[in-house]
Parts: structure tokens; sequence; C-alpha cells
């Protein structure tokens, strides 16, 4: 079974079992051959990719191009910002944290063990 990505086709190169990976990203092919070898063809140049190898190649085998001669690709984001930290790891969580382990700890080594009403004769 071929496969085509953009102006990428990616054949296996026997009737065994093959198992690869193909992933277009931003006009780029990404190939993995899991299981088996595959060719993998651009329209430029025919290679056979062995398992366990991967390739990468531009997805139109001609590219557009703007009035000074760079290809149209899409400016990829950036990745997006890691965590800072947990929110119990505040300030105001743990000031109010060690503010209740201060007023629970003074409750009850203050508290009375005489009960609030008097008890009945």
């Amino acid at each position: 079974m071929a496969t085509t990505a953009g102006d990428v086709t990616i054949v296996p190169t026997s009737n065994d079992w093959t198992e690869f990976n193909v992933m277009d990203v931003d006009g780029t092919v990404r190939i993995s051959a899991r299981k088996g070898d595959v060719t993998v063809s651009d329209g430029k140049e025919t290679v056979t990719l062995a398992q366990g190898q991967e390739t990468t190649r531009d997805e139109s085998s001609a590219p557009s191009s703007d009035k000074k001669g760079h290809k149209n690709r899409k400016t990829a984001a950036g990745a997006s910002p890691g965590a800072t930290g947990g929110i119990l790891n505040s300030p105001y969580a743990i000031g109010i944290g060690g503010a209740a382990v201060v007023g629970l700890t003074a409750w009850a080594i203050f508290r009375d063990d005489d009960p609030v009403s008097p008890a009945k004769p």
C-alpha cells in the first residue's frame, strides 16, 4: 500500500508486513520505518529507508517562492511556557496555611476542659 503526503510518496519495498509512520507538519513530511523497508520518493530523488531509520522531506518538490526567492512557509509558534509551580506554592497560600496551623495549635493548647454551661445537679 502506497502512502502520499504532498508530493512525497512512500511505498513498502516488499509484500511482507511493514509498519511506517508519516507525519506532515508545516510543509515538512517526517517518515519513520518501524518494521520493514520503505521507498521514499519526493519527485527529485528516490531513497530506500531501512527498518528503524527516519528521514524528512519537503512536502512539495517545487516550492513556491516569494519575491525575494525564499520559500513561503508558515512561522510556527513557539512552545507554550512551562508551569511555574503549584498554586499551593504561592506566598499567600503558605501564609494562610501557616496561620491555620498556628491557630489550631493555640486553640488545642489553651482550651478549657470545663463545659461552657454549668452541670445540672
